[in-house]
């Protein structure tokens, strides 16, 4: 007999009323949800926020804004961070308690608002250039190196992102402000290049013999030795005054430029010269390269001359300008050219200067440089 087949019914499929349908995609979204809040709960939970009313509410002061620049914020992390590097520096070269009184406090009160208020035009200045030249300021590259650079930094204390915050602190920085800042070097380098590609400097390595010529003949170009008696920490200042005076009074007993050229080289590399990186060749540079006050009184020398004392935040110089050495030049034009790029680079990025002031706002007004938390 020939087998019976059973007939096998097939299911319908179910059709789903629109009710139905928006209850299970209501009900999905609601679920999505509470794994991202649960996922937010958790790394605010790792990183100490909640349960820390505390840390929360510093965060929060942190990024307040206290001033503007050119259409950009400034957040008060900014401001505190650079107002404390300048005290520590401007302690360091008149004096280590010279904030604990509140006498010689006002009394270098005045230069210590403007070293900050200038220090936070540099950084918009750039944000400032790279707008007009169509950079992004937050492009996915950016954001890789900074990713980048945290994570070297990270990898340098044995991969402790405890470790890494600890000393964030210690430095006067938050997270955030130190992102911001490497995103600034990012910056930096992308004007370099983008004047570059737009043909901006004058000298390039297709025009390199030029630029030799330049850095040989031009006045606007130099060569210096130096001495230099640096304020160190716990040093009586006027006492490295006297110091140098006394060597250049010294070098000046001396009528020869020759001999006072080897007077000068006498000075390199003894104890002295506490400039341990200069040698013999001594440094080739244009505006823009150096401090401003070392620049204007080498450019206000002739070849052979010596300048007076000259006075910086953080010691004293004496000053001799050199012919530049053609051996010298040649053998060091790339490094020489890339020095005198950046520097042109800077002064382009000084074209901003008069529409990028930092404008502080209410609360920015309100702050005491010399009392900040």
């Amino acid at each position: 007999m020939a087998s019976k087949k059973k007939n096998v019914q097939t299911p319908q499929k179910q059709k789903l009323s629109k009710k139905t349908k928006r209850i299970i995609v209501v009900s999905t979204v609601i679920t999505m949800a509470v794994l991202l809040i649960a996922g937010i709960l958790l790394v605010l939970f790792d990183n100490g926020i909640i349960g820390n009313s505390e840390k929360y509410k510093k965060m929060a002061a942190d990024r307040k804004t206290v001033a503007t620049c050119n259409g950009f914020e400034i957040p008060y992390e900014e401001l505190r961070f650079i107002t404390d590097f300048y005290k520590k520096s401007l302690s360091h070269a008149y004096g280590e308690d010279i904030w604990d009184d509140p006498a010689t406090a006002e009394q270098y009160r005045a230069e210590l608002e403007t070293l900050v208020m200038e220090h936070l035009n540099e950084n918009y200045l750039v944000l400032s250039a790279c707008r007009v030249l169509s950079i992004p300021i937050d492009s996915k590259d950016q954001k890789e190196y900074v990713n980048k650079e945290m994570a070297r930094l990270k990898k340098e204390f044995g991969g402790d992102q405890k470790e890494m915050d600890k000393w964030i602190a210690e430095q006067g920085m938050t997270e955030s402000y130190l992102r911001f800042s490497i995103g600034i070097e990012y910056l930096h380098s992308s004007i370099y290049y983008t004047l570059r590609d737009a043909e901006w400097y004058d000298f390039t390595i297709a025009n390199i013999d030029n630029f030799m010529d330049f850095v040989y003949e031009s006045p606007t170009y130099a060569r210096t030795i130096h001495v230099f008696v640096e304020n160190d920490e716990g040093e009586d200042v006027e006492d490295n005054r006297r110091r140098a005076q006394s060597m250049y009074d010294y070098l000046m007993a001396e009528p020869d430029a020759e001999a006072k050229e080897a007077l000068m080289r006498e000075y390199i590399g003894s104890s002295n010269n506490e400039d341990l990186l200069i040698t013999k060749d001594g440094y080739y540079f244009t505006y823009g390269e150096m401090e401003k006050v070392y620049e204007d009184a080498t450019f206000d020398l002739a070849i052979g001359e010596v300048s007076q004392v000259v006075e910086t935040p953080d010691g004293f110089f004496i000053i001799m300008r050199l012919q530049p050495s053609m051996d010298y030049i040649m053998l060091n034009a790339q490094t020489l050219l890339s020095f005198y790029q950046s520097a042109a680079m800077d002064v382009y990025i000084e074209k901003y200067n008069d529409e990028c002031k930092v404008e502080l706002n209410e609360y920015g007004k309100s702050l005491d440089l010399l009392h900040l938390n």
